[in-house]
């Protein structure tokens, strides 16, 4: 298949940062967390899976390399790259639109620029090298914090009333979903997208509750979720891309597709309105579809059985720039007992923006994803045979600035300078089969796709 590039490769070098993996920055926020807008990091308030992970002193990038695994002779292949982007990354002055200035800076309002474009031409033409056409991303592909404009641009229209707010959101879902969507397209490279929590405004949602942007979110997560899906999991003739879907409220959000003959992908929605907020948990319509998706499974006797939903179970992850959420009683809820019952074999999760590997009743649990705007980009390549699965981590060591900052409608503006000039290191790997009775072995582990536990 013929490869075609995002654009013109750039020359991009950050002088003060050239050769070197450090990040040139003031302390930085969470990347779930705008300065002023929302609270500490902490585990979602009902949760009981377990403690916040312990702080990682290390850096993504700082990490060692180990050694790369065999390949698997006529094994199917995908990346899984969750939190990517976890940013609004578009062109706003392509395509003759009106151009506003950031109040802030006197600069033309844009969400990108030539640095972004050649980081991300090496970081997805790397990705589409490995002989791969699937592309798996557990949520939060862009920062989604729309119907706001912190900088008073109009880039979006009004956000004065929620009327204003609404279609401020719909036209900003409308250019970034579309310009994320396109990157992978051009490099001949399909998405299988989950929603997290920044496809629905960004978390939280639930305090306090006189404030108006947080009860703005609450109130339309399910229109957000109708304008991401319409986005990101539709064709363009108006269908939907996956036919096998639950009922009920993740009716849009929510599939199961066979990626090969050997792999079954099921994408579960983990945020359920109810109760006037949002929790960490599926709608009870959703999980009895995910039983029955799995009794077919098994009756099918399909060799891998992954599911990827945004959140991990277990607080024991290693994180980095994350609000940190989990699932909602993680490994004693009833998501997690159906997955062990119905012959789950692989939990994909994203949200920790950092690596961790559980194997939890028979279930490998692989917590994972980066943040591609703090240099520190990194995707799992995995090959599945009809018995054998490998995981490999690769991990870029990217550089940015800085001393300006990128346009976006909260006040947060991501890095103005950003390179990515060599190519990645596996820093984890993993070998696995599965047993006779069900469940999976790990056979063997380095870095930071080591078993925990």
């Amino acid at each position: 298949m013929t490869r075609r590039p995002l654009g013109p490769l750039a020359a991009v070098l950050i002088a003060s940062a050239l050769g070197c993996s450090a990040v040139t920055s003031p302390a930085s926020p969470s990347a779930s967390a705008t300065p002023g807008d929302y609270p500490p990091a902490s585990v979602a308030p009902d949760d009981t899976s377990g403690p916040p992970g312990p702080v990682e002193r290390s850096n993504p990038r700082d990490r060692p390399p180990v050694p790369r695994v065999a390949d698997l002779p006529g094994a199917y292949r995908f990346i899984s790259t969750p939190d990517f982007l976890n940013q609004d990354v578009a062109d706003l002055t392509a395509d003759g639109r009106r151009q506003f200035v950031d109040r802030r800076t006197g600069e033309v309002a844009n969400s990108t620029n030539s640095e972004y474009d050649a980081a991300l031409e090496h970081v997805m033409t790397e990705m589409a090298s490995h002989d791969t056409d699937d592309v798996l991303v557990a949520g939060d592909l862009v920062e989604g914090r729309w119907g706001r404009d912190d900088s008073r641009t109009g880039v979006f229209g009004p956000v004065r009333t929620e009327a204003q707010r609404l279609r401020a959101w719909r036209r900003a879902a409308a250019t970034y979903f579309p310009a994320y969507r396109d990157r992978f397209e051009a490099l001949g490279l399909r998405t299988y997208t989950a929603v997290g929590d920044h496809e629905i405004g960004d978390d939280p949602w639930r305090k306090p509750r006189n404030d108006a942007w947080i009860d703005f979110k609450r109130r339309h997560v399910l229109e957000f979720k109708t304008l991401y899906a319409r986005q990101m999991l539709t064709r363009a003739d108006g269908r939907p891309r996956f036919t096998d879907r639950p009922p009920g409220p993740a009716h849009d959000t929510a599939y199961a597709t066979r990626l090969d003959e050997n792999v079954l992908l099921v994408t579960i929605d983990v945020f359920e309105r109810r109760g006037g907020d949002v929790h960490i948990s599926v709608d009870p319509q959703q999980l009895s579809w995910l039983k029955g998706v799995l009794r077919k499974a098994r009756k099918d006797d399909v060799p891998w059985v992954m599911v990827q939903g945004h959140t991990p179970m277990t607080g024991d992850v290693r994180t980095r720039n994350s609000s940190h959420l989990v699932y909602e009683k993680g490994y004693r809820s009833d998501l997690w007992k159906a997955m062990v019952r119905g012959g789950v074999d692989v939990y994909l999760s994203g949200e920790v923006h950092d690596q961790t590997v559980h194997v939890h009743d028979g279930l490998l649990e692989v917590s994972h994803g980066s943040l591609f705007y703090r240099g520190e980009a990194s995707y799992v390549v995995g090959q599945a045979t009809a018995d054998e699965l490998v995981l490999e981590n690769h991990q870029f060591r990217g550089t940015i600035s800085f001393d300006d900052r990128l346009w976006t409608t909260s006040r947060q503006g991501a890095p103005g300078h950003i390179s990515y000039p060599r190519p990645s290191i596996v820093t984890g790997t993993l070998e696995a089969h599965r047993t006779a009775s069900g469940g999976v072995r790990v056979d063997s582990a380095e870095g930071v796709l080591e078993p925990r536990g």
